[in-house]
């Protein structure tokens, strides 16, 4: 007698961990710069962290490139504009988070001392991440996540090839009252923009993403260089665990 196969639970994977697939930091800076020159300087003065091998130097635009061993798509991606500076790091297989903060770091420090900003005006951090479901990424979102009828989808009169779910968390206070006073006990600055969602290539795998900007103004120097690296953590520590919870315990409820 032969056993069946065990039948998919189209949960994430027992001990299942996020597997990071991008990072991208980036600030915009007061004043602008010009791009007429310097292009060339600059890259030299960077390859100790950002080795580039392709170079597109314009007036309204420098992109620097560096492949990463693991995939055609893996490489470091330096753009900068007039006003704007963005680091990005695609499919860092091998490569730990720390090794790309420290690059990224790096960077901004060099182009701090090169070009002078004053200002960084406001700064943004992503993270997107893939997960294994044991099973089909849908059926995770669908039934468990969002516990919808998967027969209203018959309405559309097509297959679903992809479902995910976006949610915006805006900037917050939390106040509390205490007897006749009331007391900020917490202050949250950034936002958030979060997806989950199957991937377009692969049902069996969830990807994730989430996008986080801070507009608060701060003069360029090392500890302001060092706060945003840091933004990276942020974001990545509440994708892997405050995303990720509210995913897999769709029936916790709590108020920020």
């Amino acid at each position: 007698m032969t056993e069946s196969a065990p039948q998919p639970t189209h949960r994430p994977q027992a001990g299942a961990e996020i597997v990071p697939r991008g990072y991208a930091l980036g600030t915009h800076f007061h004043p602008p710069i010009s791009l007429s020159k310097g292009g060339y300087n600059f890259a030299h003065a960077i390859s100790e962290y950002l080795e580039a091998r392709s170079v597109v130097l314009d007036p309204t635009k420098w992109t620097f490139s560096q492949p990463l061993s693991g995939s055609a798509e893996s490489g470091l991606h330096l753009t900068i504009e007039p006003n704007l500076i963005l680091l990005e790091a695609a499919y860092p297989a091998g490569h730990r988070m720390e090794w790309i903060e420290n690059r990224f770091k790096m960077v901004l420090e060099v182009f701090g001392d090169m070009f002078k900003p004053k200002v960084s005006l406001d700064s943004m951090a992503k993270v997107n991440a893939t997960m294994q479901i044991d099973g089909d990424a849908r059926e995770f979102l669908v039934r468990h996540v969002t516990k919808l009828d998967p027969n209203r989808f018959s309405l559309l009169k097509r297959p679903i090839h992809a479902f995910g779910i976006r949610v915006f968390c805006p900037p917050y206070q939390k106040i509390e009252k205490k007897g006749k006073r009331q007391q900020k006990v917490e202050e949250v600055l950034w936002h958030v923009d979060v997806r989950a969602e199957s991937l377009i290539e692969d049902p069996t795998v969830l990807y994730l993403d989430a996008e986080a900007s801070w507009p608060v103004p701060g003069d360029w120097s090392g500890p302001k260089i060092r706060e945003i690296v840091g933004h990276l953590d942020t974001v990545s520590d509440y994708l892997g665990k405050d995303v990720i919870e509210f995913l897999q315990n769709p029936t916790s409820g709590g108020t920020p």
